[in-house]
């Protein structure tokens, strides 16, 4: 996978984390708060993107590093279907610290509740309708942050051709009040949408979470 995004060009695809995004990851854990990296990516594809976006120390903002979880299987499939790998061997319990491969989510699951130092509900961030927003909400309890990067677009609602032959576009997410089809699916299914993974810079450590039922001043609404 690294042939296909070399070093030399990292900087096209891949942005840097800011500052406040990683002091709030270090904040969120000293606060008691664990933090877990739950990726579809391998160890080496995973090292080379995290090290250039949040520096070699990128492992320091997180309590646990899961690779290759091979969602949505990682929730959708059965538990004994889906074990955890580290170093090549199977591992039955997390123990934390260190990197994992594989797994299910019942396993992550049981971790957090069994190490947090205060009671509090598990919510998971994804950008995937497929691999994360849906199987998270059929399979587990946890509270979906959804991150919609088209919603930055919002408001550009019309193509940029004049000519008369030429259809214009309305909004992905609805027009006149009327939402589309996918817009409705996802305030269905998420309870919180972010249109930038920075955007949790906003929240505080120990702020309840503002969903998209309640609305909020920094969530996105397609109208």
């Amino acid at each position: 996978l690294i042939s296909f995004l070399p070093k030399r060009h990292i900087d096209m695809y891949i942005l840097k984390a800011s500052t406040d995004l990683r002091n709030k990851l270090l904040a969120l854990r000293e606060g008691g708060t664990k933090v877990i990296l739950i990726t579809a990516s391998d160890i080496p594809y995973t090292e080379l993107l995290m090290s250039h976006s949040y520096g070699k120390d990128w492992r320091s903002f997180f309590d646990l590093v899961c690779c290759k979880a091979r969602k949505p299987g990682f929730f959708s499939s059965t538990a004994y279907r889906r074990p955890f790998f580290r170093d090549g061997i199977v591992v039955e319990e997390l123990t934390g610290g260190g990197t994992y491969m594989e797994g299910h989510w019942t396993k992550v699951d049981k971790w957090v509740r069994h190490n947090s130092s205060k009671p509090g509900r598990i919510a998971y961030i994804g950008d995937s309708f497929k691999s994360d927003i849906i199987p998270t909400k059929v399979a587990t309890s946890w509270d979906i942050l959804a991150v919609v990067l088209e919603g930055k677009l919002m408001h550009v609602t019309a193509c940029e051709h004049k000519k008369s032959d030429t259809i214009g576009w309305s909004s992905f997410f609805g027009e006149r009040n009327e939402p589309s089809m996918y817009a409705g699916r996802l305030f269905e299914l998420a309870d919180l949408t972010l249109t930038d993974v920075e955007e949790l810079t906003l929240l505080g450590v120990d702020q309840e979470m503002p969903t998209n039922k309640t609305g909020n001043s920094f969530t996105f609404s397609p109208f």
